[in-house]
């Protein structure tokens, strides 16, 4: 039998980095209870190899409840990815081969587990029932759903207003979705506030098929270092489950100040009680942004790779942005000659893929953005092809430059 959380507790997971919860009195008396052992579903999509520090958000509840003895159903959509959600798009996604997503599936696991603990999950792919469908079955699904019901959602209601094609496919998608309730008989579905309306009409579709309708939680959407939604189709802006801990502490000692709350309530395990003292002592002046940026730093570090690595990753900082010391693990980067005698710092980032392009690299040497060997180049600096400077270009950015 599950165990029953504290009311201390319960208040916690129900608010803490949850943007709705449905619904909320029915869920917290099933909880409270624990009368039965509930069956909490969360599906993910693996549209490429690797999950982001916005996606602990949800795995983080997944472990919680793991750990008050509910059963986790880790759901592959290696069927609904081929498809692609058209969440937040004013287009249709490419469809996708099934390999591709077969070994995206596989290194999510692998992050998955990270946070959210083997025992207590199972993971199921969504071929399991969809590989048995034939066009009755989609036929028979598709007329539990209307038209008008798809065009409710926000994306669609975008793409009718300005003309924008929407496929038959795109319509399929939170059919598919919903169904995936019926199929594993979920009490309970997690997923990200941008899931809402799928995950309503899984609720909606068991009703018609007569399950019980399952509770539905979405947690917030964690912003990445652009300040808009951490996505793992940006990773440049994104905080990586997988990442080496130097690049995990230093993309979150990067993030903007004000985004500060929400990583240590959302993103982290930190007791309530020590996030409320931080974000007090930084209202109130009396704690330092990066003081306690380097503290959010630390522990996400420490959460998702180790203490010892935390305070490794904090004393490498340290010597590269207050020591000024280059970093050990500069990549090589390969740059052919093309016959000429020297190379203009412009067209070397770019020959060496640095950065996409002549006018992005124009405007980092301008804002005084690039160093060759610690110096500041300018639009002018040309570099001779003997030796293997290295090069710097942003904050954080490193490469040396061999000749070919």
């Amino acid at each position: 039998m599950p165990i029953r959380p504290s009311e201390r507790e319960l208040d916690e997971f129900l608010t803490r980095g949850m943007s709705e919860v449905i619904v909320r009195d029915d869920l917290r008396r099933l909880l409270a209870s624990g009368e039965r052992r509930l069956r909490v579903k969360m599906g993910f999509d693996p549209t490429s190899p690797n999950l982001s520090l916005g996606h602990s958000v949800g795995l983080r509840k997944l472990r919680t409840l793991a750990r008050w003895g509910h059963e986790i159903v880790l759901i592959v959509g290696d069927w609904t990815t081929q498809i692609g959600d058209p969440t937040d798009k004013d287009e249709t996604r490419p469809m996708r081969k099934h390999d591709e997503v077969m070994a995206n599936a596989k290194t999510y696991l692998e992050q998955f587990h990270r946070i959210v603990p083997k025992e207590g999950s199972r993971v199921v792919f969504q071929s399991e029932w969809f590989g048995k469908f034939g066009l009755r079955d989609v036929i028979e699904l598709a007329s539990r759903f209307t038209v008008q019901q798809m065009l409710a959602r926000e994306e669609f209601r975008k793409r009718q207003s300005t003309g924008t094609p929407i496929p038959i496919k795109d319509l399929l998608y939170p059919l598919l979705q919903a169904y995936d309730s019926v199929a594993v008989e979920a009490d309970v579905e997690a997923g990200g506030s941008d899931q809402l309306f799928n995950l309503l009409a899984g609720r909606e579709l068991q009703a018609m098929v007569g399950q019980r309708s399952q509770n539905i939680y979405v947690t917030h959407l964690l912003e990445g270092l652009d300040g808009e939604r951490m996505s793992k189709s940006k990773p440049q802006t994104a905080i990586g489950l997988a990442e080496p801990p130097n690049e995990m502490f230093g993309k979150v000692m990067s993030i903007k100040d004000d985004l500060m709350p929400h990583y240590f309530e959302w993103a982290t395990d930190l007791p309530m009680e020590e996030v409320r003292a931080v974000l007090d002592g930084l209202a109130s002046g009396a704690l330092h942004p990066r003081e306690a940026k380097e503290r959010l730093a630390r522990q996400i570090v420490t959460e998702l790779h180790s203490a010892a690595a935390a305070d490794e990753a904090a004393a490498a900082f340290a010597k590269q942005f207050r020591e000024g010391e280059t970093p050990a693990d500069i990549p090589d980067v390969r740059v052919a000659k093309d016959g000429a005698t020297t190379l203009n710092v412009v067209d070397l980032l770019v020959r060496a893929s640095l950065v996409k392009s002549k006018g992005e690299a124009r405007r980092l040497v301008e804002q005084r953005g690039v160093k060759i060997d610690n110096a500041v180049a300018g639009l002018d600096t040309e570099l001779a092809f003997t030796g293997s400077p290295v090069v710097q270009y942003g904050k954080r950015k490193y490469a040396r430059i061999t000749w070919g």
